[in-house]
């Protein structure tokens, strides 16, 4: 068995991440402890092959350096990658994998190289499939992750694709919330049918008899929520950035007649870790495709973000999609100061407040903010929905002219 060696020559004390178990190359196992295993017949491989390992017409279509396995060691839970180095082949699981290539190595995959079929199978010590899923497809060809978020109905995890290695969300959403929920449009029928670059793709679906599973965009930035809280607040700058983003989405949505329903920072994705990325809308669970025989008056969405129309539990008067503009203006406010404006200072909503329409800007935070932008917020959060401005006004707003962010923002949009 060879030494391993960290690249930088020491002897690595951390423990094996896997075994490379030989089949039709007589190597018996192997532990894997270094980020970077190479395997060929050069002098330079941590795996040197020669006739103690296979026949001379195999090592013949054995390149220098035939593949090379990495792994990241600060996360065990990361993928192991297999790169093939060789103009020879090298297949995973009978999948070939072009030159200079890589493919996701999954628990007991069998690798193939040169002409030698079956020469080895990979063993994973530390991974462990969430016992959540249980769709057997969406195994075969995804690595489930690490776990991103968890919600009352439905779960999230990070994924890669084993072939493309793309990276992707995987939503799991329980089917006993969508039995109690049956006049909710379905979360996949909406995301099926709509594209715009800041709204979150769906890629694919699987349906099992207590679940849904969801292949989603993976966004690298986190949630909108969470820029807030790293830094108190926005710059108004920044704010204006997401805000022109973020209407344009629901121009789209409104122009599908989608309403979301559940607007708000945590919903709201961001593409990368950049100062200026481009946002995504996520989380259709409890939105509604409407037509003119339908009208809303389900109480839903979050407290702290819900229309005061919302609230009105007589029923007295029916909704519509200006809910979503009042959540706008409530993320507006939280950008701008975060803040929300209508929490008691235990951080519960006031359901009066919302219903009078009463919060404040003389918090010290607002000193910084331009008076256009304040006025857009009071503008916004006008409890008559009537004399709220509609998406298009908010988007013809003056705060919006002549604006770098703006026109940076709308590079971005076209881009995607």
């Amino acid at each position: 068995m060879p030494e391993i060696l960290t690249p930088s020559g020491e002897e690595n004390v951390l423990p094996g991440f896997g075994q490379l178990v030989g089949l039709r190359v007589k190597i018996g196992k192997i532990d894997l402890c270094s980020a970077e295993f190479r395997v060929g017949r050069s002098v330079e491989c941590d795996l040197v092959l020669n006739v103690n390992h296979l026949t001379n017409n195999a090592l013949r279509c054995i390149s220098k350096i035939h593949f090379t396995l990495l792994k990241n060691l600060t996360d065990l839970s990361s993928p192991t990658y297999i790169i093939n180095n060789s103009s020879n082949g090298t297949c995973v699981s009978g999948k070939r994998i072009g030159k200079n290539e890589r493919m996701i190595l999954m628990h007991e995959a069998v690798i193939t190289i040169g002409s030698c079929a079956r020469a080895f199978v990979y063993h994973e010590f530390h991974y462990v499939v969430p016992i959540q899923v249980k769709e057997e497809e969406l195994l075969k060809n995804y690595r489930i992750g690490q776990l991103l978020g968890t919600g009352a109905f439905g779960t999230v995890y990070f994924m890669h694709h084993c072939v493309s290695c793309k990276a992707f969300a995987l939503k799991i959403v329980n089917k006993l919330w969508q039995e109690h929920n049956q006049d909710e449009t379905n979360e996949v029928n909406i995301l099926k049918n709509i594209s715009h670059p800041c709204v979150i793709k769906l890629y694919d679906v699987y349906f099992k008899p207590d679940s849904v599973y969801m292949v989603l965009e993976y966004m690298q930035g986190g949630d909108l929520l969470t820029r807030i809280l790293d830094t108190d607040y926005l710059p108004e700058e920044l704010a204006k950035f997401f805000f022109f983003q973020l209407c344009h989405a629901i121009k789209y949505l409104h122009s599908q007649n989608i309403i979301h329903r559940d607007l708000k920072p945590d919903n709201i994705l961001l593409k990368d870790n950049s100062e200026y990325p481009l946002l995504k809308v996520s989380d259709f669970g409890t939105s509604k495709l409407l037509n003119r025989n339908v009208f809303m008056r389900t109480i839903c969405g979050t407290p702290h973000y819900v229309a005061p129309e919302v609230l009105e539990r007589q029923y007295r008067s029916w909704y519509t999609k200006a809910v979503d503009i009042w959540s706008l203006g409530v993320v507006l406010y939280t950008m701008l100061s975060g803040l929300l404006p209508f929490a008691q200072e235990d951080g519960s909503v006031s359901e009066e407040q919302i219903m009078c329409g009463d919060f404040s800007l003389s918090q010290s935070v607002w000193a910084s903010v331009g008076q256009t932008a304040k006025d857009l917020v009071y503008d916004i959060l006008n409890v008559d929905p009537m004399f709220r401005p509609t998406i298009n006004n908010l988007l013809e707003s003056s705060w919006f002219r002549d604006s770098d962010e703006v026109n940076q923002a709308q590079s971005l949009m076209a881009l995607e």
